[in-house]
């Protein structure tokens, strides 16, 4: 593990376990189990695994969206273990601490780009984040770092203008990235941050994230299958299968020096697909 000294804007799980109760015809689903990692301030952590491993809870938790949480309508429950953010235990979160928390905490949901709404224009989505929290606010400060992302990310200002209907699924992706870097925050959760990029534009998104990384020396914790991404920013790589923690350490030991069979066909399904998303059967 990269040792950058401890901060402040560490990552710190341990032993957690995160489940959803039975409700109606569903079962209780065990979605993560014992997982142990921390991520030193100003690291940039990856996670994978194949769809249900439990990437998407853990992350989501991690970012204090726990709350927003659910699987079929159901609320997830810690049943083991902690986690602590920015200093602060997740699990032992009230209203108002969760609020001031994600002020500091980016996120990027991997279907963000598709939830944007659509009576309002880019421009207020891109706010969203620092309105809800205060209405008066330096405009002309932000609108500065806004116009710096988009330029990053080659995105016209003219598209403030525009509605979610008007973008592609790429651009839509791009603009929830605007909208979880705009608070400028200590650290940054996404989850599959290129989904739905087209191959031109996919390194632009590297390079923001890695600016941000090395300009703001910003904590990040990603979910991503894109090989350029995770040969460029990641440091350690966390590996999940059904929900535990199967691969733990630097990207390059985890894939040459594992002798699991998971974590094995995790590396080759990379190296094959390269910028598409993984399919694991």
């Amino acid at each position: 593990m990269v040792e950058h000294g401890a901060r402040g804007d560490d990552i710190i799980v341990s032993d957690l376990s995160v489940y959803y109760p039975s409700r109606g015809g569903s079962a209780t689903h065990q979605a993560i189990e014992g997982v142990n990692f921390t991520v030193a301030g100003g690291a940039v952590c990856g996670v994978l695994g194949e769809s249900g491993s439990g990437k998407s809870t853990l992350i989501q938790f991690l970012a204090a969206r726990g709350n927003e949480m659910t699987q079929r309508g159901i609320q997830p429950i810690v049943n083991g273990g902690e986690a602590t953010v920015l200093g602060v235990n997740l699990t032992k979160l009230s209203k108002r601490k969760r609020n001031q928390l994600t002020a500091h905490i980016g996120y990027l949901g991997q279907s963000d780009g598709s939830t944007l709404m659509q009576d309002r224009t880019i421009a207020d989505s891109i706010l969203e984040p620092i309105a809800e929290r205060s209405k008066d606010f330096d405009r002309q400060a932000v609108g500065l770092i806004i116009a710096e992302l988009m330029d990053q990310l080659a995105l016209p200002l003219t598209m403030l203008h525009s509605y979610p209907s008007e973008l592609s699924k790429g651009q839509r992706q791009r603009i929830v990235l605007v909208r979880a870097l705009v608070t400028q925050p200590k650290i940054l959760v996404a989850d599959e941050p290129t989904l739905g990029v087209d191959l031109a534009n996919r390194p632009k998104i590297a390079d923001v994230l890695e600016r941000q990384k090395r300009e703001r020396g910003m904590t990040m914790l990603l979910v991503s299958h894109d090989i350029s991404v995770l040969e460029r920013l990641v440091e350690d790589l966390v590996i999940l299968q059904n929900g535990s923690m199967v691969g733990h350490g630097p990207i390059n030991e985890v894939f040459s020096a594992t002798k699991h069979s998971y974590v094995q066909r995790l590396a080759e399904a990379l190296r094959e697909t390269a910028y598409d998303e993984l399919a694991l059967d």
